[in-house]
């Protein structure tokens, strides 16, 4: 090799050795502190130790070191600690570098006085001396910035909410004594000029403005909310009645009142669905519906559906009017045509019923009329035909973080219904049923499903009773592994489901459940009892369940398959 050329390498070398010799490393370490507070000093000199571009030199290591506490400080203020010792300590081990922090926050800061005074046309208002006499703050606690924060943001939404559209604070400030560590919260709210809804109009539509009128939770004239207008706004798009809903307010600096306009867009007028399928204990089935959705101006509504199957099959027809909300209040007229045939016997009937449904907040109240016909036999016996006439009340009620695939989520149906032989009824009679459902899931990738179902009758004959109105148990939302409906008729009904899904991979999950229960003519009679496993997918149209059930209490254990897809509510 040539000199020059051996000379030019070494240069090299000697230039790339120091280069990587000086690169320095450094460690933080934080002792002393906890919780929130930690976490806020840890981001806040995260975020100045990253503020250094490039590789750390030495003098940006001394630089940090020296800058630190002060950071540190800052980072505790927000939690009340305002008098903060700082033992801090810098070596270094072959250009790794350990800066340790250890903290004593000393007394916290607590809150001595909170002075609040309210300004302007809106002084006396009820609703902001409600929230002052509860404000979230209050004497005697450690003064933390960000529950301050949240405390203003409070206050200012209950006043804007109270129409005072233009409310500021002339005065928010903090007095603290480092002395003997306490804080004096002044806060001076101006409301200003409180301004009012004005008048709704609608887009056009096929409605009569009569029946749109009727949708309006908010009145002309009440004040200005924008959490009311955002309400009112998923109350519409919530509703059957409308596909989209566009709600703004036009506001107007010459005005108080401010009018709303509404923008609608429709469903179609008529929709018709198909379905078919296979269940294990029902065999083919068919499904045909037709929803007809404007039947007047004034929101009336039909739907009729018809099923086929070689266990149940039926004709179900039903007329909506709308009430005095349509939103929470409807009439409803129904006519029900059905052949039912469990294992141990055989119905047709025919109902018409009238009710009333009224919805409040998440809960359900349907009060209902009914009128039954029933020729029905059980086993072998003779057929009997029975009529009643019985009121039915039932409460329901669903809440759920996802109504198609929940994660968490509970449901719950109470009902009510009686008949007297007195009263153009075969025979006298009481019942209940009580159905509830719950599912949490423990781990991001787990669910648990608990169900039950109780039932009670009152009759003294139940051989009097038509069938449709007897309890049976069996099948897939009862016990799996027995057919469908195959255990009964009885009096009583105990139904007790578990059911663990756990991921597998992607939106496949599989499962294993038990399930026990009885529907029979005595409380004590044993229960039937059936478990298995399963395989559950998660659609956009809800899961798709395919179980394997063993009958256990059954002679033989007998094995089923059963399949089911739709809304876990």
């Amino acid at each position: 090799m040539r000199p020059i050329v051996i000379i030019v390498v070494l240069f090299l070398c000697v230039i790339a050795f120091p280069v990587t010799y000086a690169k320095e490393v450094l460690t933080i370490e934080i002792s002393g502190i906890e919780g929130d507070a930690l976490s806020n000093v840890q981001t806040r000199l995260d975020i100045e130790q990253a503020s250094y571009e490039g590789e750390l030199s030495l003098a940006d290591i001394k630089n940090f070191y020296h800058d630190a506490p002060e950071h540190i400080k800052k980072a505790l203020e927000p939690y009340g600690y305002f008098k903060p010792e700082i033992d801090a300590t810098l070596t270094e081990d072959h250009s790794l570098w350990h800066a340790r922090f250890n903290i004593k926050t000393g007394p916290a800061v607590h809150i001595s006085t909170i002075l609040i005074s309210v300004t302007g046309p809106g002084k006396n208002n009820p609703e902001i001396e409600a929230f002052i006499k509860k404000f979230p703050l209050a004497a005697h606690q450690r003064l933390i910035i960000d529950h301050y924060e949240k405390a203003k943001e409070a206050f200012f939404e209950v006043v804007n909410n109270q129409g005072y559209l233009k409310a500021k604070l002339d005065k928010k400030e903090i007095l603290i004594n480092t002395q003997n560590h306490t804080a004096q919260i002044i806060l001076e709210m101006n409301t200003g000029t409180q301004y009012y809804f004005g008048s709704i109009h609608y887009s056009q539509s096929p409605y009569a403005s009569s029946f749109l009128k009727r949708f309006n939770t908010i009145q002309e004239g009440q004040p200005f909310s924008s959490l009311k207008l955002l309400q009112y706004q998923q109350e519409l798009s919530g509703s059957r009645y409308f596909k989209n809903v566009s709600v703004t307010p036009e506001f107007d600096q010459t005005s108080q009142h401010i009018p709303t306009k509404v923008d609608i867009t429709l469903p179609k007028s008529q929709q018709y669905n198909i379905g078919a399928g296979y269940g294990t204990f029902t065999g083919p089935r068919l499904t045909l519906g037709m929803d007809m959705r404007r039947i007047s101006d004034a929101g009336q509504h039909f739907t009729a559906q018809m099923k086929l199957s070689s266990v149940l099959s039926g004709l179900s027809a039903k007329y909506y009017i709308p009430g005095a909300n349509p939103l929470t209040d409807q009439y409803t007229i129904g006519l029900n045509i059905q052949r039912f045939l469990p294992k141990n016997g055989e119905s047709l009937s025919e109902a018409i019923s009238a009710a009333y449904v009224k919805q409040k907040g998440l809960w359900r109240h349907t009060l209902s009329l009914n009128a039954l016909n029933d020729l029905y036999k059980q086993d072998d016996e003779k057929l009997r035909n029975s009529h009643l006439l019985y009121p039915s009340y039932n409460i329901s009620r669903i809440s759920a973080d996802n109504i198609i695939n929940p994660r968490f989520g509970s449901s719950f149906n109470f009902t009510i219904q009686s008949g007297s032989a007195n009263v153009l009824s075969t025979t006298s009679f009481f019942q209940a049923e009580l159905k509830g459902k719950y599912i949490m899931s423990p781990t991001t990738n787990s669910r648990v499903i608990l169900r039950s179902d109780l039932g009670y009758t009152v009759v003294n004959d139940l051989n009097q009773l038509p069938l449709t109105l007897n309890f049976f148990a069996g099948g897939l939302n009862s016990i799996r592994g027995f057919p469908y409906d195959s255990i009964g008729p009885g009096r009583y009904l105990r139904v007790g489901s578990v059911e663990l899904q756990h991921k597998i991979v992607g939106d496949l999950s599989g499962a294993a459940f038990s399930d026990v229960g009885n529907a029979s003519d005595h409380f004590n009679d044993g229960l039937n009892r059936g478990d298995g496993f399963g395989l559950i997918y998660t659609s956009v149209i809800g899961p798709i369940k395919l179980y394997v059930g063993r009958a256990e209490s059954k002679k033989g254990k007998p094995m089923s398959v059963e399949f089911s897809i739709g809304p876990e509510f």
